[in-house]
C-alpha cells in the first residue's frame, strides 16, 4: 500500500495529466495578442497566491505582514513561463529574502521582520504597431518590506509595510515608478487566518496621463482540521478607482475573485488555484481606429495546479498553468525554497547519517523531553543510527531511565544505538547498556563502583551553638526534621533509606544484566571489582570497543559495513506552519522546592523554587485554553510548603473536571510533590523515582540559647496565651507544643484524605503506606501509590487518548511545555530586584538565573557552583538548607521529602 506522501504525489500527477489532456486545444482556438488585461503594478504569477495563510519570503510582495510569522531566514525563487499565444501577461522571475529580528538572540519575542525582493517582469505580449506595445516591454521591480509583530498585545496580529521601485529603459509605464503597500494579518486561531493588503496607496503615476488606482486585496483562509493538512482560501482584488483611458487595454475588471486549495502532509502538498481575469480580443485592442475604453473584456479563469515537495531546508513546487475559456494550457510556474527553519521532511533517514546525542550539561526535564521526542521522531522515520555521548550528563537515574526507554523504542523501529563513554558511573552505564554497541575512551576508567548515600545531621552542631530545634512531625518515617534534632537517623528512617537504596540497586543491576546478556550476579561482580581500566573492561565484555573521539566514525564504519557521517541533531527552529496554538497536550513542569508566591531561581546556591502563584496561574490558563486538550503534570520536587501544594492541587482538581490530567513523576515526586500528584487521574513513575514521603512537619528553632552565648537578650511583649508560639526567641511551652502538634495532625489528616480519595483507598490503608515513608517507583506501584511504569512519553500518550485527540497515523500528539520561560525583562528584574522574605523578618537581595539539575544519583548539581570551583564544597553544604524553611514570612506546615538522602552512583 502506498504511503501518504506517495499517494499525494500520485494523485497530483494524475490531476496534472488530466488538466493537460482536458484543457489542451488547437492553436487556432488560443487567444490572440490582445490577451490578459493586467495592470503594470501586478507582479508575475507564482504557483499560488497567499495573502492570508502561510508565510515565506515571497510575503515581501504578497503580504508583508506575514513576514512576522517567520522564525528564521527564508529565501524564495518564483518563476512563471507562458507560451506567447496564450495571451498571458504574468511571466517573470523573482527572488526574495526575509529574516526576523532578533535572530539567534535571547529575546522572548520578535520585534521586527525585514525582507527584500527583486523581480524581472516579462509581459511578452507586445505587437509591432500596437499603440500600447510599450506597456508590454520588460521591466524590473525592487521591493523592501518590514513587518511589526503585534502578538504581545493581540495574539496572532501583525502589521506590514512595503515599498517598491519599478525601473525600465523601454517601458515608459514602469520607469521610476514608486509603489507603497500597507498590510494587516491576523491569525485569529488555528482554524482561521484573515488578512488585507492595501496596494498602490500612493496612486503612483505610470506615465504623464496615467495614474494607478489603489487596490484592496482581502483574503480569508480556513483550515478545517486546525493544521496544514488541508487549507482553503478565498480572496478578491478590488480596484478602488478607475484608471485613465490610455490604460484601458491592460486594466482588467474592477473586481477579480480568486480561490486556492492546498492539501498534503509529511513533506508533500498538492496545490490548486483559480482566479478570474479579464481578456481582450486582439482585434479590439490592436485596431488604432477603435476606442480602447469601449473594448469588451471577457471573463477567463486562470488555473494553476501542482505539487510541492519539502525537505527540512530545501523545497520545490511546480505545475502547469491554464486558462478556462482562454486557450487551454498556458505554461508552467514553479518555486524553489531555502530556509533556516526546518520543514517536514519527505525523505527517509539517510543511510550514512549517524545522529549524535550529547548529554553534556543536560539536567532538567525540558531538556530530557527534547531528547525523548527527538528519538521518537527518528524512530517514526525508521532505521538509522544514534550515537549517545554520556560525558557530562547531569540526569538522575529516573531521567536516564526515560531516555533508555526512548532508545528501546528506537531499536524496536529498526534503528541502532551506539553509546560512547569517557568514564562512567553505575547510573551512566545503566543507560549505556541499552546500546547495541558500547565504545569507551581508551584512557578513561569505568567507575561503576556502586551506590552510596550521604545525609548530614546538624543536631549536635545546633546544640553547641545553643540552638534547639523543636520540630513537630507526622509521622515516624518523616526523616527531614531528624537532621535538625538528631546526630543520626531513627530506626524507621534508616529502614526506609536502606530499602530505597536496595530497590534502586536491584533495578539497575537487573536491567544492565538483561541488556548485556549477563546474569545479575555477574554484573554485581563487575561493580565490586570496579573501577575498570578500559582494556580490561573490553576483555570482560563490559564494553565492546575502545576509541578516541576522532576515531568514532572509522569504528562505526567498520561495524556497520558502510560509510557514515556523524551529525548533531538540527538546532534550527522547526516550522510547524500552525496559525495559532495547535491542539496539544500541555506539560506543566513542577520543579524544585514548593513555595507560595512566584517561581524563582536562587543564584549561586543553584536552587529552584516552584511557586504556587506561577503554577496556579499557568494551570488556570491551560484549563480555559481550548487548544489544550489534556494536561500532563511533570513533577520533580521533594515538596515544600503544604499551602503551596494545596493551591496547586486544587487548580488541578478544577482542571480535571474539564479535561484529562495525568501525572508524570520525574526523579523525585515526594511529600508535597505527591500531594500535587493527587490532583491527577493517572500517575506514572519510573522504577527509580523517589516518591511517597506522605507526611508533614512544622519547623521551629529556639535561638534564645545562642543569644545568651553572645550576650543578647530578646525582650518579648505579647497579649494572648499563644502569641509567641512561633517565636524563634523562646522554646515551646507544653500547651504550645500540643497546639502545634494538633495543627500538624489536622494537616496530615487532610493529606491522607486526599491520598485515599485519589487512590481509591480507605484512610486507614492510605495511612499505612504514608507516615512519611519514602518509596521507590517500583515499590510505589506495588502498594498502589502509582498506577503504572512510565515517563513523559507514556503520560502524554495516555492523556491524548483520554482526550480523544485526533492524531494522524504515524505521528505523535503535539506537546507544548509550561510555564513559559521567563522573559529577558523578568530575568533582569530578578537580577536587580529580588527580595526573599526570611522568617526573622529581614531580607536578602539575590538575583540572576542559575542552572540547577538532578545529578546521576539524584543529587542537586548547580552549574554556578561548578563555575566557582573552589567554592563548590561550600555551595553543596548551603544547598542542603531547605529553602522552604526560610522562604516565607514565618513558620508554616511543610511537606518535604528526602531532601538530604542522596544516592550517588
Amino acid at each position: 500500500m502506498l504511503s501518504w506522501p506517495s499517494r499525494s504525489a500520485a494523485l497530483a500527477l494524475a490531476l496534472i495529466s488530466a488538466l493537460v489532456v482536458l484543457l489542451a486545444t488547437p492553436a487556432s482556438a488560443r487567444a490572440g495578442n490582445g490577451g490578459e488585461a493586467r495592470s503594470i503594478l501586478r507582479d508575475p504569477d507564482r504557483p499560488y497566491t497567499v495573502v492570508a495563510g502561510e508565510a515565506d519570503a515571497s510575503a515581501v510582495v504578497q503580504n508583508p505582514a506575514n513576514l512576522a510569522y517567520l522564525d528564521g531566514f527564508n529565501a524564495i525563487l518564483d518563476f512563471t513561463y507562458n507560451i506567447e499565444r496564450s495571451g498571458r501577461r504574468g511571466d517573470g522571475i523573482g527572488g526574495f529574502v526575509a529574516v526576523p529580528l532578533p535572530w539567534k538572540f535571547p529575546l522572548p519575542w520578535k520585534i521586527l521582520a525585514l525582507g527584500v525582493g527583486l523581480q524581472a517582469v516579462l509581459r511578452q505580449q507586445a505587437v509591432p504597431g500596437n499603440a500600447h506595445a510599450t506597456a508590454d516591454a520588460a521591466f524590473g521591480k525592487f521591493t523592501i518590506a518590514a513587518a511589526v509583530p503585534l502578538m504581545r498585545w493581540v495574539p496572532g496580529l501583525s502589521f506590514g509595510l512595503q515599498y517598491s521601485r519599478l525601473f525600465s529603459g523601454e517601458n515608459v509605464y514602469a520607469s521610476r515608478v514608486n509603489q507603497l503597500d500597507l498590510a494587516l494579518s491576523w491569525r485569529a486561531n488555528r482554524f482561521v487566518s484573515l488578512a488585507v493588503v492595501a496596494r498602490n496607496l500612493n496612486a503612483p503615476t505610470l506615465a504623464e496621463s496615467v495614474r494607478a488606482a489603489p487596490v484592496l486585496d482581502p483574503e480569508v483562509a480556513l483550515r478545517p482540521f486546525g493544521d496544514a493538512r488541508f487549507e482553503v482560501a478565498a480572496g478578491v482584488r478590488a480596484r478602488l478607482a478607475g484608471l485613465q483611458p490610455a490604460e484601458a487595454p491592460i486594466r482588467g475588471f474592477q473586481v477579480q475573485p480568486r480561490g486556492r486549495m492546498l492539501f498534503g502532509n509529511r513533506g508533500v502538498r498538492v496545490y490548486a488555484e483559480a482566479e478570474a481575469v479579464a481578456y481582450f480580443d486582439a482585434a479590439d485592442v490592436d485596431d488604432p481606429s477603435k476606442d480602447p475604453t469601449q473594448a469588451d473584456a471577457r471573463a477567463v479563469a486562470r488555473v494553476s495546479l501542482g505539487v510541492q515537495l519539502d525537505t527540512p531546508h530545501f523545497g520545490v513546487a511546480a505545475g502547469p498553468t491554464a486558462g478556462l475559456g482562454a486557450g487551454g494550457l498556458h505554461g508552467v510556474s514553479g518555486r524553489v525554497r531555502l530556509s533556516h527553519e526546518r520543514y517536514t521532511d519527505i525523505l527517509p533517514v539517510r543511510p550514512r547519517r549517524v545522529t549524535r546525542l550529547s548529554l553534556a550539561g543536560k539536567h532538567d526535564d525540558r531538556e530530557l523531553a527534547e531528547l525523548v521526542w527527538l528519538i521518537d521522531e527518528l524512530a517514526r522515520r525508521r532505521g538509522g543510527v544514534v550515537l549517545v555521548e554520556l560525558a557530562g550528563s547531569e540526569f538522575g537515574s529516573a531521567q536516564l531511565e526515560e531516555l533508555r526507554e526512548a532508545l528501546l523504542r528506537y531499536q524496536d523501529s529498526g534503528g541502532k544505538v551506539v553509546a560512547y563513554l569517557e568514564g562512567a558511573s553505575l547510573t551512566g552505564y545503566f543507560l549505556a547498556s541499552v546500546a547495541d554497541r558500547i565504545i569507551a575512551h581508551p584512557h578513561a576508567a569505568l567507575s561503576i563502583i556502586g551506590l552510596s548515600s550521604r545525609t548530614l545531621y546538624w543536631g549536635e552542631l545546633l546544640a553547641r551553638l545553643g540552638v534547639q530545634a523543636e520540630f513537630v512531625r507526622v509521622a515516624e518515617y518523616k526523616g527531614t526534621p531528624e537532621i535538625w534534632t538528631r546526630t543520626g537517623p531513627s530506626a524507621p528512617v534508616a529502614e526506609a533509606n536502606r530499602a530505597l537504596m536496595t530497590d534502586t540497586w536491584n533495578h539497575l543491576i537487573r536491567v544492565v544484566g538483561r541488556s548485556r546478556a549477563r546474569d545479575p550476579a555477574v554484573v554485581s561482580d563487575w561493580v565490586d571489582a570496579a573501577p575498570w581500566q578500559p582494556e580490561d573492561a573490553r576483555r570482560r565484555g563490559i564494553v565492546d570497543d575502545l576509541a578516541w573521539p576522532d576515531e568514532l566514525d572509522a569504528k562505526l564504519e567498520a561495524w556497520l559495513g558502510r560509510g557514515v557521517r556523524i551529525e548533531a541533531p538540527p538546532t534550527s527552529p522547526l516550522r510547524t506552519g500552525d496559525w495559532g496554538a495547535p491542539a496539544h497536550v500541555a506539560i506543566v513542569h513542577v520543579r524544585g522546592t514548593l513555595v507560595t508566591g512566584p517561581s524563582l531561581e536562587i543564584p549561586l546556591l543553584g536552587l529552584e523554587l516552584a511557586g504556587s502563584e506561577t503554577l496556579t496561574k499557568t494551570i488556570a490558563e491551560l484549563r480555559e485554553d481550548n487548544a489544550v486538550k489534556a494536561v500532563v503534570v511533570r513533577i520533580d520536587s521533594r515538596g515544600g510548603s503544604v499551602r503551596a501544594s494545596e493551591q496547586i492541587a486544587r487548580e488541578l482538581d478544577r482542571t480535571r473536571e474539564r479535561k484529562p490530567v495525568v501525572i508524570s513523576m520525574g526523579q523525585t515526586a515526594a511529600s508535597g510533590g505527591y500531594y500535587i500528584a493527587t490532583g491527577g487521574q493517572y500517575i506514572y513513575a519510573n522504577a527509580t523515582t523517589y516518591t511517597g514521603s506522605i507526611g508533614v512537619f512544622l519547623p521551629k528553632l529556639d535561638l534564645s540559647g545562642l543569644l545568651d552565648k553572645v550576650g543578647v537578650n530578646a525582650e518579648l511583649l505579647s497579649i494572648g496565651d499563644r502569641a509567641t508560639m512561633h517565636s524563634y526567641w523562646k522554646p515551646y511551652s507544653e500547651d504550645e507544643r500540643d497546639a502545634a502538634m494538633a495543627g500538624i495532625q489536622a494537616t496530615y489528616d487532610v493529606f491522607i484524605e486526599r491520598v485515599a480519595g485519589a487512590r481509591a483507598m480507605t484512610p486507614e490503608a492510605a495511612d499505612a503506606v504514608a507516615r512519611g515513608h519514602v518509596w521507590s517507583g517500583v515499590r510505589a506501584i506495588e502498594i498502589g501509590l502509582v498506577d503504572a511504569y512510565g515517563g513523559m512519553h507514556e503520560a502524554v500518550d495516555r492523556a491524548a487518548r483520554m482526550a480523544n485527540m485526533p492524531v494522524p497515523a504515524g505521528a505523535a500528539p503535539i506537546v507544548l511545555h509550561y510555564p513559559l520561560p521567563p522573559t529577558v525583562l523578568q530575568k533582569v528584574r530578578r537580577l536587580f530586584g529580588l527580595n526573599l522574605s526570611l522568617p526573622l523578618g529581614s531580607s536578602v537581595e539575590a538575583g540572576g538565573d542559575a542552572a540547577v539539575g538532578i545529578g546521576q544519583a539524584g543529587q542537586l548539581v548547580p552549574m554556578t557552583g561548578r563555575a566557582l570551583g573552589f567554592a563548590d564544597p561550600l555551595m553543596r553544604t548551603l544547598r542542603l538548607l531547605p529553602a522552604a524553611l526560610w522562604h516565607g514570612a514565618g513558620p508554616e506546615a511543610l511537606a518535604i521529602g528526602p531532601c538530604y538522602f542522596e544516592i550517588d552512583g
